[in-house]
């Protein structure tokens, strides 16, 4: 992901900054009895790189989002990014998958980049029944707003959003600096967000500290963490976000969509090993963990 990409990260602090004010009392308030769920996933189920690392030599592509569900519980979907799915589609999606995985699909450009947020080609409309078509497997979808979205046009964002199917869960990352630099605009644009139930992305890249806002509109949140191969940190920021999900968790967050980024989708599996582990550890979750193929099935390839 290039979004906040350094060449250099040297001087980067990669402290987490504190929650902001409201996120407690969204997570207090609207705390149930229902056990909360972390899923933990990537962006890329069709990486040839992931051959011999979890998936078995000479696997098929047709067979690829078959074996990823096996070792991650959520996907970040593009695809859907730059083309609005088909109810087909998503079925067959859901044919391949686990039972229990779920997917994460990214709003298509066609209403996200468009001014009118395709109103005028009535994209909402043929979105919506391919969202549903995921059943109990659709996890957050998320609305990615270009970084040239700034918040003069937010009247006509918030319109939007007022008219979103209120039974599809939905989440919504702003990029433009402006919603972050000043205060009043920030504030005010994630209290909209929590008046009509829609959650936030949170995304943790080194080029863009603003964007690591900590502010929960509802009590589901989508992190988008973007590594840097496998430096050392990784591991230590990784180490803060088990913290800060475990201080969530105590105050009766819902569900936890962890994105891990990598520039080389392979990384990720090493990343999410050791971040399930540290929840595991840490919040007495019991989650699975991806599993690598052993050096004799690596073998195999050569």
């Amino acid at each position: 992901m290039k979004f906040g990409k350094l060449a250099d990260i040297s001087k980067v602090d990669f402290t987490l900054p504190p929650d902001h004010p409201a996120t407690q009392l969204v997570l207090t308030r609207q705390a149930n009895a229902s056990k909360s769920r972390v899923f933990v996933g990537s962006a890329r189920w069709g990486e040839r790189d992931l051959i011999g690392k979890i998936y078995p030599p000479k696997t098929p592509a047709k067979d690829y989002l078959t074996h990823y569900s096996r070792h991650f519980s959520t996907i970040e979907l593009n695809s859907t990014h730059y083309q609005l799915p088909s109810v087909n589609q998503v079925e067959q999606w859901r044919n391949k998958a686990e039972e229990m995985f779920t997917f994460c699909p990214k709003l298509p450009q066609a209403i996200s980049h468009q001014a009118d947020f395709g109103q005028g080609l009535y994209a909402t409309d043929q979105l919506t029944p391919a969202l549903r078509a995921f059943g109990n497997q659709l996890g957050m979808p998320f609305m990615q707003l270009p970084p040239t979205f700034h918040p003069q046009r937010g009247k006509s964002l918030f319109n939007y959003l007022e008219q979103w199917p209120q039974d599809i869960p939905l989440s919504v990352e702003f990029r433009h600096p402006d919603w972050f630099s000043q205060p009043r605009i920030r504030d005010r644009a994630f209290q909209l967000l929590e008046e009509m139930n829609i959650s936030t992305v949170i995304t943790d890249t080194a080029g863009r500290r603003d964007v690591v806002h900590m502010r929960l509109t509802t009590p589901s949140v989508m992190v988008r963490f973007v590594g840097n191969r496998l430096h050392h940190t990784d591991y230590l920021r990784i180490d803060t976000w088990v913290q800060r999900i475990k201080k969530w968790l105590k105050l009766g967050i819902q569900e936890v969509y962890f994105i891990v980024h990598q520039p080389e989708e392979a990384l990720c599996i090493d990343l999410s090993i050791y971040l399930v582990r540290q929840l595991n550890q840490e919040c007495g979750l019991g989650l699975s963990s991806p599993q690598p193929l052993s050096i004799g099935q690596q073998q195999e390839l050569f």
